[in-house]
């Protein structure tokens, strides 16, 4: 299978959910761990990396599916509240992170890039 062609506004983000995916599988291969130490850095980079998606995209939305939209701002509500709020030392914490972290960088890998990358300037 040949590697996606991204548009070059979302290489960087891409590389990101890369980095995001690697992550979740570690944090998911042993969620009763305290994973603090990469959990933590990890939520400083989330943080900025949803306010450059959200700057980027918020032109094209009328573009784009409005479930796109809304499940985009639903799971970075979401994931916003748990970083808000984290308990590295809770399985269920852990669990619900990296799954709801995991789905939402293959939701947009899979669903939203390429319904806006015709829109990307």
């Amino acid at each position: 299978m040949q590697p996606l062609k991204r548009h070059p506004k979302l290489i960087q983000i891409s590389r990101e959910h890369h980095h995001s995916l690697a992550l979740c599988v570690r944090i998911l291969r042993m969620p009763s761990e305290n994973h603090r130490h990469e959990i933590e850095p990890h939520i400083i980079e989330l943080k900025e990396h949803f306010k450059e998606e959200e700057q980027q995209f918020a032109p094209h939305w009328q573009h784009i599916a409005p479930e796109l939209r809304q499940r985009f701002e639903h799971d970075h509500a979401k994931l916003r509240a748990a970083m808000a709020t984290p308990d590295y030392d809770s399985e269920a914490w852990n669990t619900d992170f990296a799954q709801t972290l995991r789905d939402h960088a293959r939701f947009e890998e899979r669903e939203l890039f390429p319904a806006i990358e015709p829109y990307l300037d």
